[in-house]
């Protein structure tokens, strides 16, 4: 298990959830629900209760121990206002993980998601030893497209039927970035901490 750890940066504090996150983020999931319907996995009335959120939480900090998945909770000031996250951390020959990253709504187009995307690479690289990241996305969702480009990643390419978003099967931008093509982006400061 690797540490957990906070990435500060700029204007953001990156952190792994906890359990007192589980009302600010059912009310963040509530809030953007039909923003987030094209974009996302479909979600049963379920998915937006204390409860899932909760386990959610829960699953999170499991991944993490194990060495599966590492989830940030993006705070601004003292407001939740998104998530990024490292998943299905491959380790071996691959050392790969897959990056996925939301804003609140109310937070977009203030270069959040960018700043987000480039402390969780910086903790990939560096903290978790990770040796490649990948993201897809849709060919539709520009501002998603926008922040990887900034961030640095490679287009590979165009994965068909890759995820089943919003009820279908669609296509997906793929991206990725390894150590070797990585360059760091200044201003971000990890703080490994034993427990959290």
């Amino acid at each position: 298990m690797y540490d957990w750890c906070t990435i500060q940066g700029p204007r953001l504090l990156l952190r792994p959830f906890v359990a007192e996150d589980v009302r600010a983020l059912t009310e963040v999931q509530q809030f953007n629900r039909d923003v987030f319907m094209s974009v996302m996995p479909e979600r049963g009335e379920q998915f937006y209760t204390l409860a899932a959120q909760s386990l959610a939480i829960d699953g999170d900090r499991r991944q993490w121990e194990s060495d599966r998945g590492y989830a940030f909770a993006v705070t601004w000031k003292t407001s939740l206002i998104g998530r990024v996250a490292l998943s299905n951390v491959v380790r071996g020959a691959w050392q790969n993980a897959t990056l996925g990253y939301w804003i609140d709504s109310r937070f977009q187009g203030r270069g959040f998601a960018t700043e987000s995307v480039q402390a969780v690479t910086s903790a990939a690289f560096g903290h978790f030893a990770l040796h490649r990241i990948q993201a897809a996305i849709l060919p539709h969702n520009l501002p998603s497209l926008g922040v990887i480009v900034k961030s640095g990643f490679y287009e590979e390419g165009l994965a068909p039927f890759y995820l089943n978003i919003a009820g279908q099967w669609q296509d997906h931008r793929v991206f990725s970035l390894t150590v070797e093509q990585y360059r760091r982006t200044p201003g971000f400061v990890l703080q490994a901490e034993t427990d959290i």
